[in-house]
């Protein structure tokens, strides 16, 4: 398990190459139509940059910040050479419900109100795949699965969504007004989040963001 964190995917990648003589291929929650092309970049027939220009083909709008989260893992599947297999919502499900989202948020935030069963019918849980020669990246427990977290951290409030409760969506709303939209990334909003909510201050995981932060400009 992990979180939707470019950090925790970044340690999701590297606990995977330690592992990969263990399993097959690895299963994403990732537009199906992108299967074709990850697994042309695994083998090494296409590069970085095609993967990039698909991405934002497929997910106009929000493209910049997807690649900020899931680059880590992406490019680590050229090292790891496996077959990769993506379970994830289509990207015209996953645009539409992106925008069904934001209008929940911020109708939520204006109104004050809360339509429990919107919120369910937005985030119903989909159907994770399991494969005992696979690898099955998720950001929550699936029964029947070994699960390993390999965060081991509290998970923000975007990852706690599968049963929505209006605690739950209360919480999602700080989180999203409070810490995201202020913030650089979603990693310097879970940090800021993580000590302000938790308690947990973690200077190294800070430290380790800053120097991400440099390779990326």
């Amino acid at each position: 398990m992990s979180p939707k964190l470019r950090l925790a995917r970044l340690n999701l990648a590297e606990k995977l190459l330690d592992l990969s003589e263990e399993f097959r291929g690895v299963y994403l929650p990732y537009p199906k139509e992108l299967e074709k092309s990850l697994n042309a970049y695994a083998r090494g027939i296409i590069d970085w940059r095609s993967i990039v220009e698909e991405v934002k083909t497929l997910m106009p709008g929000f493209a910049r910040g997807w690649l900020w989260v899931e680059e880590p893992l992406i490019r680590s599947l050229r090292l790891l050479g496996k077959d990769v297999r993506c379970y994830g919502d289509s990207s015209l499900d996953l645009v539409s419900r992106s925008g069904k989202y934001l209008s929940l948020l911020f109708r939520a935030r204006v109104s004050k109100r809360i339509d429990l069963e919107e919120w369910r019918q937005l985030f119903r849980g989909e159907k994770v795949p399991l494969d005992e020669n696979y690898v099955t990246v998720a950001s929550r427990s699936v029964e029947g699965a070994r699960n390993i977290d390999t965060w081991g951290l509290p998970y923000p409030p975007t990852e706690d969504m599968d049963q929505p409760t209006i605690e739950k969506i209360s919480a999602l709303i700080e989180y999203v007004f409070n810490y995201i939209l202020p913030s650089k990334n979603l990693d310097d909003a879970y940090l800021r989040w993580l000590e302000e909510k938790k308690g947990v201050r973690k200077t190294e995981l800070r430290r380790l963001l800053e120097l991400v932060e440099k390779e990326d400009l």
